[in-house]
């Protein structure tokens, strides 16, 4: 298995043994083809892309995973309800994307086609996140709406196919693999002797049970970003990475925090356009100084840049590696903060961003906090080895964030996180030069509530 590969499973291994929620699913309208052109066109793509069709298993003490030459792929066919057509949809996605994968024995794709008056309206794909990541899902139903689109003979439409997790594999055990992931594992060995224990440490009593979410939908959190991303020449995901570190510096009297970020290790042309699990993880390290804000994301650019450099190895040997130097710094270890950019779609990664006016910028927050909505879900969802865990989950006119907090963690809950890093960012915003150390302790004096920028 590839180092990708290797990491998911491990996760879905922790998970129980019914666990759906890692599953992956979305749909494409159909236009004027058949059911048997739909069907068509999945085939195409299950033959396309060996990751669709490849199984998973323990082998003679070891992982193996089995490339499938043929088979079928059963699709499940539903009239839809009248009305709008991506909420009629959503049933049927759902109903495919429940139920966890048999990924010893079974494809780990499913299909639908959604019927009107019978003839098809859309066609639903759901897939096992050990067979695809975010970042490549996309790329499959940006391929199936493409191959919808140009009708009979789409295929032909299509670029050429990418290398595939056998040729990734390849890579992997060769010398310069071999050298890549030396290169990693001593980078993660020389940020886990000195990182603070508190980024490191497990909880005292860390049921996932307890965990406490928040969700945040915010124009002032999208308006602040673009703004500090702007006048930083950083992109807007490292804006909100580098003033999350900020808040937990200050939430918890730390010189620095470190934050663990889900990369997707496509930094090769033959590996963009690479169907399967490919997600790894770097290890952000950001400590305040004497400096502007816009000094701080500036340098927590190249930080993080520097962090994806080092993201490329075995995920079981980082982790055993983190956990003899956690030990032997007399640290029980097991508890970390991540930080996972989920925006896949072709229409986040492409939108233009805002032009903003600074001298109505400030007035612009201000208007732009009345309308922020904070909600608490009752979430069942479980993060193997995260006592902290936030979610961008969209940044455009508005920005969405979803944190996971353990309660003996922080001294705040996850709303009242939220809340803070949205008016840490809007008053960075509001005041160009603004120091860091102004912020960290304006936040460490008021913890919780009284975030009024």
């Amino acid at each position: 298995m590839t180092w990708g590969q290797r990491a998911i499973w491990e996760v879905i291994r922790w998970l129980p043994p019914d666990d759906d929620s890692l599953n992956q699913v979305g749909w494409a309208p159909v236009g004027s083809a058949t059911v048997a052109q739909v069907c068509d066109v999945v085939r195409l793509l299950v033959e396309r892309h060996e990751s669709l069709r490849t199984t998973y298993a323990e082998h003679g003490g070891g992982l193996v995973q089995h490339v499938a030459a043929s088979g079928e792929i059963e699709f499940l066919l539903r009239e839809l309800e009248p009305g709008d057509l991506a909420e009629a949809v959503a049933p049927l996605g759902e109903r495919i994307r429940s139920g966890a994968f048999d990924n010893a024995t079974g494809l780990p794709v499913r299909a639908a086609v959604g019927l009107r008056a019978g003839v098809p309206a859309a066609v639903v794909i759901a897939a096992s996140h050990l067979a695809v990541d975010g970042w490549s899902f996309q790329i499959v139903m940006d391929e199936l709406r493409a191959a919808l689109a140009a009708g009979p003979g789409g295929a032909t439409s299509l670029r050429e196919r990418s290398r595939q997790p056998v040729d990734r594999a390849e890579f992997e055990v060769s010398e310069a693999g071999a050298r890549r992931e030396k290169r990693t594992l001593e980078y993660w060995a020389r940020q886990a002797a000195t990182v603070p224990a508190s980024m490191l440490a497990t909880t005292s009593t860390p049921q996932q049970s307890d965990r406490d979410w928040a969700r945040i939908d915010s124009p002032a959190l999208a308006l602040a970003a673009h703004a500090l991303a702007g006048r930083s020449s950083c992109n807007t995901a490292t804006a909100l990475l580098a003033s999350t570190a900020l808040l937990l510096v200050s939430y918890l009297g730390e010189p620095e925090a470190a934050l663990r970020v889900i990369v997707s290790t496509r930094f090769k042309p033959e590996d963009e356009e690479l169907v399967g699990a490919f997600n790894q993880n770097a290890i952000v390290r950001l400590q305040p100084a004497d400096e502007s804000t816009e000094q701080f994301l500036a340098r927590a650019a190249r930080t993080t840049l520097n962090a994806y450099r080092h993201s490329e190895a075995c995920p079981v040997k980082m982790e055993e590696q983190l956990e003899e130097i956690a030990r032997r710094r007399g640290i029980d270890p097991g508890g970390y903060c991540f930080f996972n950019d989920i925006r896949f779609s072709a229409e986040e990664r492409n939108a233009p961003p805002p032009v903003i006016d600074a001298s109505k910028l400030p007035a612009q927050l201000e208007e732009a906090l009345a309308r922020t909505r904070l909600t608490l879900p009752d979430s069942e969802g479980q993060q193997s080895g995260a006592k902290f865990f936030l979610f961008l989950d969209g940044l455009r006119e508005s920005c969405a964030l979803t944190l996971c907090t353990d309660p003996r963690f922080l001294p705040a809950s996850a709303g009242d996180f939220l809340q803070g890093l949205e008016h840490l960012m809007v008053r960075a915003a509001q005041r160009p030069g603004t120091p860091v150390g102004e912020l960290v302790d304006r936040f460490r004096r008021h913890p919780q509530g009284n975030h009024h920028a």
